[in-house]
C-alpha cells in the first residue's frame, strides 16, 4: 500500500469517529443498564430514598388492625402482586393552603401511572392503575393533565436526543394513562368508608375493564382532614347524650355501633385501606391540614433541615421548619402513616424596616424570578418518630442524607419537577 493510500484510510478512519462528551457516555450507559428499581415505589429518586429509609424499619404496632377489629370481616383475595416489601403509607401536610399539598399528589399520580418509556425515552413512570379520592371536591383534572403532559415533555427536553413523539402522539398517551385514574367524591367520612369497602369489586368486577392488566399502584385522598371539624362536631353531640348513662350502655353501643364515635370511624378507614393494600399491593398518599403547630425551636433542634422549608417568622426571627401534631384519632396521629412530609412554598424574606425604596426598586426584579420559578420544599415531620421502635435509626439516617432527607420541587404553568436544573430557570 503506498503512502498516500495509507494516509487516505487513515483519514476515512478518523472521520468514523465519533466525540462524545462524558456525561453523554454515561448517558448511554445508563440507558443500556438502568439501575434495579425494585425499591424504587415512585421512580422519584429524592421520595424512593426516604422510603428506603422508613420503610427499612419495623414498626411495632404499626398494623391498624390492631387498633380496631374490622366490623364485617371478608376473605381476603390473594393478590397478584408481589408483597416481599411493605407498600408506604405517605401522609402529606402543610401550615398553609397554597402549600403544595395537591401539586405533589398530583406529580405522584402522573409517575404513578405514566409508562417507564415513551417512543425510547426514559420516564421512570409505574405503569399502574390509580384511586383517587377527591373528598374536598377541588379536583383539578386539567391541572392533573397539565402535570402528566410536563413530565413527559420534561423527560423528552432533557435527553437532548430526537425523537419522533409528536405533540398529537403525547396528547394521546397522556389521554390514554388518564383512564386508569380512577376518581371517587365521598361527600362524607361515613362515605369515604363505604367507597373503599367497594374498590376491590369495583375493580374486580367492573365492566369497562380498562385495568385489567394494570396493578392498582396507589391510592390518594385529597384531603383526610376534609370531614374533620363536622365529624369532631358530631361526636361531641353524641358524647353529650350519653351522660348520665351507665358504662356498661355507653360501651355496648360502642360495640354494636348504635352511636357514631369519630376514633372508631377514622380506625375503621384505617383499617380498610390496609386492607386493600394486601389486596393489591400497593400504596397510599393522603393529605392532611396542619392546623395544629407543634414549637418550631423544639421540632426541629433534632433534626437540623439545612434550611430547607420555610418555617415562620416570629417577631422576624427564624423560627425553624414547622411541623404538626397529628389532629386525626389514632391510629392516624402516629402509628399507621410511614412517612410524614410537610411541604410549603419557599418564602421571599421580607424587606427589613431600615431598607429604603431604591433598595426595594432594586430587588424587585429578583423576588419576582424567585416568585415565578415557583419552589417548594418538602421536609419529614419526625415528630412522631419516637412513638415506634426504629425511630433513633431513622432518625440517624436522615441525619446522613442531604438536607436531612429534605427536597425541593418546582410548581410552575406547565408541571411540576423535581430536577435540580429547575432551579437555574428564571
Amino acid at each position: 500500500m503506498t503512502s498516500a493510500a495509507a494516509s487516505s484510510l487513515g483519514q476515512r478512519l478518523l472521520d468514523e469517529i465519533k466525540e462524545e462528551s462524558l456525561d453523554e457516555i454515561l448517558r448511554d450507559l445508563r440507558a443500556q443498564f438502568p439501575t434495579p428499581t425494585e425499591n424504587a415505589f415512585f421512580g422519584i429518586k429524592d421520595l424512593d430514598e426516604l422510603l428506603n429509609v422508613f420503610l427499612g424499619q419495623s414498626r411495632s404496632g404499626n398494623d391498624a388492625s390492631n387498633q380496631i377489629h374490622h366490623a364485617h370481616p371478608q376473605p381476603v383475595p390473594p393478590s397478584s402482586h408481589s408483597n416481599k416489601r411493605k407498600k408506604p403509607v405517605i401522609e402529606i401536610s402543610s401550615p398553609s393552603s397554597g402549600g403544595g399539598k395537591s401539586q405533589l399528589m398530583y406529580y405522584l399520580i402522573a409517575m404513578s401511572v405514566l409508562p417507564a418509556t415513551f417512543h425510547g425515552q426514559k420516564l421512570d413512570g409505574r405503569g399502574g392503575a390509580v384511586v383517587l379520592l377527591d373528598t374536598d371536591g377541588r379536583l383539578d383534572v386539567q391541572r392533573l393533565y397539565d402535570i402528566i403532559q410536563g413530565v413527559v415533555r420534561h423527560a423528552m427536553d432533557d435527553t437532548h436526543t430526537s425523537s419522533d413523539a409528536t405533540d398529537e402522539n403525547i396528547a394521546t398517551m397522556v389521554r390514554d394513562v388518564m383512564r386508569h385514574i380512577h376518581i371517587f367524591r365521598p361527600q362524607t367520612s361515613s362515605s369515604l368508608l363505604s367507597t373503599l369497602q367497594s374498590l376491590h369489586t369495583y375493580f374486580l368486577h367492573n365492566p369497562r375493564g380498562p385495568d385489567g392488566s394494570l396493578p392498582l399502584h396507589g391510592i390518594f385522598i385529597d384531603s383526610l382532614s376534609a370531614f374533620y371539624w363536622p365529624d369532631r362536631l358530631r361526636d361531641e353531640i353524641a358524647r353529650t347524650s350519653e351522660i348520665g348513662l351507665p358504662v356498661t350502655q355507653i360501651q355496648q353501643a360502642q360495640k354494636q355501633r348504635t352511636a357514631f364515635y369519630m376514633s372508631v370511624l377514622y380506625a375503621e378507614i384505617a383499617t380498610e385501606l390496609k386492607r386493600l393494600q394486601g389486596v393489591f399491593g400497593c400504596g397510599v398518599v393522603y393529605s392532611t391540614w396542619g392546623i395544629t403547630p407543634r414549637s418550631s425551636s423544639s421540632s426541629s433542634s433534632s433534626l437540623g433541615m439545612g434550611g430547607l422549608g420555610g418555617g415562620g417568622y416570629g417577631n422576624n426571627i427564624w423560627a425553624g421548619p414547622p411541623t404538626f401534631k397529628p389532629h386525626l384519632p389514632a391510629p392516624w396521629n402516629s402509628t399507621f402513616p410511614d412517612l410524614r412530609l410537610v411541604v410549603q412554598r419557599d418564602r421571599v424574606r421580607t424587606y427589613p424596616g431600615t431598607s429604603t425604596f431604591n433598595e426595594w426598586e432594586r430587588d424587585a426584579a429578583i423576588r419576582q424570578s424567585v416568585v415565578r420559578k415557583g419552589k417548594f420544599s418538602a421536609w419529614v415531620d419526625t415528630s412522631t418518630l419516637t412513638a415506634w421502635a426504629g425511630g433513633e435509626v431513622v432518625l440517624s439516617a436522615l441525619r446522613k442524607m442531604p438536607d436531612n432527607g429534605g427536597f425541593p420541587f418546582w410548581v410552575r404553568e406547565d408541571g411540576v419537577f423535581m430536577d435540580d436544573l429547575m432551579d437555574d430557570i428564571s
